[in-house]
Parts: structure tokens; C-alpha cells; sequence
């Protein structure tokens, strides 16, 4: 049975790509702004939308690279999860947002032939010492992507005021 793996695949699509009731999913609010208003902070304490764009990609491709260790694959290449604007600059705003779009399409596609047993298994978090299972590991790229959802929202609101 995989109704619990493709429930957390489904989400991830949805939140990037399809009518939500919280407002403009991820591909909308990115695909409207400018390369400028990408890459510009709101106010300093704030990170630019480019820098967020990049920290969800770094973090789809840790969460890749831990399947992929689990089923020994071989890994991608793991960007930093903050990289500097003039960094990010250097790679072009619709670079970023393709890497983005790729992240999370190789995401769902590895999720997609899961058995629900899948998501007991655990990885070794190295950050924490431990181990978790990858129910956990989906839930929380989730909640995070959805927490920098609303991050972009409100720099784009707090660009389009100046």
C-alpha cells in the first residue's frame, strides 16, 4: 500500500503547482517577479526571495541525497543552504527557479513507486546525531517549504510598497 508516501507526494505537488486555499502556490508567486526584485531584501534582516529559492533547492536536494542513500543511489551535488546574493546572482534568477522546479519534480518522482513501509524506514541525520524516520523527514520539507511560501509572500509585498 502506498496511500500515506503518495499523500506526502501529492502535497509537494500541490503546494508548487496547484490551487491551494491559502493563496498562489510556489510556481505562481516566483514565475510574476522581476530578476531585480528577486534579488533584493526588503530590509537587511530579511533574505531576498532568490536567497530562499536557493536555501528550498539546497534542502529538496538534502532530502533527495538521503533516499538516495537509503537505496544507494549515488547523490547529487549538495549546494550551501544560504548562499550570498552575489553568489545567487551569479547563477541567474530562471536558473534558480529551474533548479527549484527540478528539486522538487525529482522529489516527487522518487516518492512516486514508495510503499507506505518506506516512510518507517529511518536515515542518519547527521546534524542531530540520530536517526529518523523519512515520515518525518517529508512532513518537515513540507512545513518548511510552506513556512518560506509565506516568507516570499510578504517580501514581495513589503518590494512592491518601496
Amino acid at each position: 500500500m502506498n496511500t500515506t508516501v503518495q499523500a506526502y507526494a501529492q502535497q509537494l505537488e500541490a503546494i508548487n503547482y496547484k490551487s491551494l486555499w491559502l493563496g498562489a502556490n510556489m510556481m505562481e508567486k516566483i514565475d510574476g517577479i522581476t530578476d531585480l526584485t528577486a534579488f533584493t531584501r526588503p530590509i537587511p534582516e530579511l533574505h531576498s526571495v532568490a536567497e530562499i529559492i536557493g536555501h528550498l533547492t539546497a534542502l529538496n536536494i538534502n532530502v533527495i541525497n538521503k533516499i538516495k542513500a537509503y537505496l544507494s543511489i549515488q547523490q547529487v551535488y549538495q549546494p550551501d543552504y544560504w548562499r550570498s546574493n552575489e553568489e545567487l546572482k551569479t547563477i541567474g534568477w530562471k536558473q534558480l527557479k529551474e533548479d527549484y522546479e527540478q528539486s522538487i519534480l525529482s522529489l516527487i518522482i522518487l516518492l512516486k513507486d514508495k510503499d507506505d513501509s518506506f516512510l518507517e524506514k529511518t536515515y542518519q541525520e547527521d546534524k542531530f546525531n540520530g536517526s529518523n524516520p523519512f515520515e518525518f523527514l517529508l512532513e518537515g520539507v513540507i512545513h518548511h517549504i510552506l513556512y518560506h511560501l509565506g516568507q516570499i509572500g510578504i517580501i514581495i509585498k513589503l518590494l512592491i510598497r518601496k
